[in-house]
């Protein structure tokens, strides 16, 4: 082969390579067919050459070898065993067994490299550890909180024999299902993450006074239909029960199921014997105790606060309810787009539902 017909093999090369590279090993073996490619430019400039690239003149020269003997395949990285591990087997497992005991408290890569050098005399970089422990089939992730009153037999018993029941009956004596609850928003708002400038702040003028309006809401799943009234007061069983009498008159003549969580409003006496006169169209049934991921309504709440209130603080508490006013004179519009908000939360519904060894597949899709 022609130092022209090299040169013009390279320079394809380069063109491929470059939109391809990804690893550190592609980029090492695009720098040595850049070199190659100035050597055969200018042959004369062996040490030039070397120094632009960062490369000795041994390591050039022994690149150009293999180019000429073999092509430009020869190039890559061969496979190296790199250093041998300093940790045995049984030091590995003991390393990964404390780590998965001791959840309480928050584990990083500095904290290993002290715990490793304490008890083997073990140094490991810092900047090498998280390489190591995913070897170890461990992840660096946000720990996730458990409520340990949570009653684990009571939400299997809530999947497998409860909601069937209360689905079966909404098909079969037209019942209306709703997921109730409360959720509150404040006048200094809440800040998330969000696209800027780089180098700028992205700051929220907060007017620095602290009031809250509170909203009680139910959402039915199927048709994405959401009916909610806003209060300045706390919630309690009186205004539970006004919300209930709302939701009545804006449905007419269906029959009501609402699914709430285990607020003491929500069980008062009075407003038990109530619903009880009323269950010709009003019907309450209570998720198991601590099980707010069984309440669908809670990803609704979060929808909000992220589209309508996330970097956004109000003067004073009527500013808020003018804004949260607007906020349901919207929802009606907002149907299709609930529907699909929904959908990861079926996904997930299921999961749960797969969890506690269930055949349930929840019908939310259906439900009207």
């Amino acid at each position: 082969m022609t130092t022209a017909e090299r040169i013009k093999e390279l320079k394809q090369k380069i063109k491929q390579f470059k939109k391809t590279c990804k690893s550190g090993a592609d980029f090492r073996k695009l720098i040595r067919l850049q070199a190659l490619l100035a050597y055969y430019r200018h042959s004369s400039c062996l040490k030039q050459i070397a120094s632009h690239f960062d490369l000795s003149v041994k390591s050039l020269k022994r690149w150009i070898k293999r180019y000429e003997s073999d092509g430009v395949e020869n190039l890559s990285d061969r496979d190296r065993k790199g250093r041998p591990c300093q940790l045995t087997d049984e030091q590995k497992e003991l390393l990964k067994a404390a780590l998965e005991k001791d959840k309480q408290r928050v584990w990083v890569a500095r904290h290993i490299a002290v715990l490793l050098q304490t008890w083997f005399g073990v140094v490991y970089s810092v900047g090498y550890l998280p390489e190591f422990l995913r070897s170890l089939g461990l992840s660096f992730r946000k720990a996730v909180a458990f409520l340990i009153k949570r009653d684990s037999e009571k939400r299997r018993e809530w999947l497998q024999e409860k909601l069937p029941m209360i689905f079966r009956q909404k098909i079969e004596e037209g019942w209306r299902i709703f997921y109730q609850d409360e959720v509150g928003f404040q006048t200094e708002g809440t800040l998330a993450a969000t696209w800027g400038v780089r180098g700028q702040a992205t700051e929220v003028l907060n007017y620095g006074r602290h009031g809250r309006m509170n909203m009680i809401g139910a959402f039915e799943l199927g048709t994405g239909l959401f009916h909610g009234i806003l209060t300045s007061f706390r919630v309690d069983a009186m205004r539970f029960r006004r919300f209930i009498c709302s939701l009545k008159r804006r449905l007419r003549t269906d029959k009501i199921l609402l699914i709430c969580d285990n607020a003491r409003f929500h069980k008062a006496k009075w407003l038990t014997e109530w619903v009880q006169v009323q269950k010709d169209w009003l019907r309450m049934e209570f998720l198991p105790a601590y099980s707010p991921d069984f309440n669908p309504i809670e990803r609704l709440w979060r929808w909000m606060k992220t589209e309508y209130t996330h970097n956004r603080c109000w003067a004073s508490r009527n500013a808020l309810k003018q804004h949260l006013r607007h906020l349901l004179k919207d929802m009606p519009k907002q149907e299709d787009g609930l529907q699909s908000l929904m959908k990861k939360e079926n996904e997930r519904y299921r999961e749960i539902c797969a969890y506690y060894q269930t055949g349930f597949k929840p019908l939310f899709a259906t439900a009207g």
